[in-house]
């Protein structure tokens, strides 16, 4: 298998329109309860878990150079329409969109919290070692002691406000700009 094969291997998986720039997806399910939570009882039904993995997967199996065109397929339709299915769709992405917000707030705070953490170890370091006038193998432990420990909370600090915000921007952007269409459609 050659490099170009590779690089367009989603072409043996999935159909796509080159004009429009989009790849067309179909998912199958019994009935719209299939993708629903049904253990959360709400006024607007909620998607499950799994259903949302389905879709995150979905914008790692294609190029990001494409917009999705997703059709979600049902053997039987239940009392539900495309129109109502599609507007569930729209609220459950923008409770997405919130979720991920605030869950996103926290680890900021977490970040900004082990950031002030790291100053205070590297600054008690600083200070006990130029303050522990005589030379003892406490002191050189304390200080490779406090070393690590404002190297790991500057690390951990800077994984989760540099890598981890990427990675969740980046499935955020897809839900909201990669979605060309969504269809709700009995077989």
């Amino acid at each position: 298998m050659n490099i170009k094969e590779i690089a367009n291997i989603e072409k043996s998986f999935f159909s796509f329109d080159e004009a429009e720039k989009t790849a067309n997806i179909l998912l199958e399910f019994e009935k719209p309860e299939d993708i629903l939570d049904t253990n959360c009882v709400t006024k607007t039904p909620v998607f499950s878990d799994e259903f949302m993995a389905r879709i995150e997967s979905v914008f790692e199996l294609v190029s990001s150079k494409y917009k999705i065109d997703l059709t979600v397929r049902f053997d039987d339709m239940g009392g539900f329409t495309d129109e109502a299915l599609n507007g569930i769709f729209r609220k459950n992405i923008d409770l997405e969109f919130k979720s991920r917000f605030i869950a996103n707030r926290n680890r900021n705070r977490l970040a900004l919290g082990l950031i002030a953490s790291g100053i205070i170890f590297l600054l008690t370091m600083l200070l006990v070692s130029n303050l522990w006038k005589d030379e003892s193998v406490w002191k050189d432990i304390f200080v490779y002691i406090s070393d690590i420990v404002t190297t790991v909370t500057f690390w951990e600090a800077m994984t989760i406000l540099v890598v981890e915000q990427k990675e969740k921007r980046s499935y955020l952007k897809n839900l909201k700009s990669r979605f060309s269409a969504i269809r709700f459609e009995r077989k």
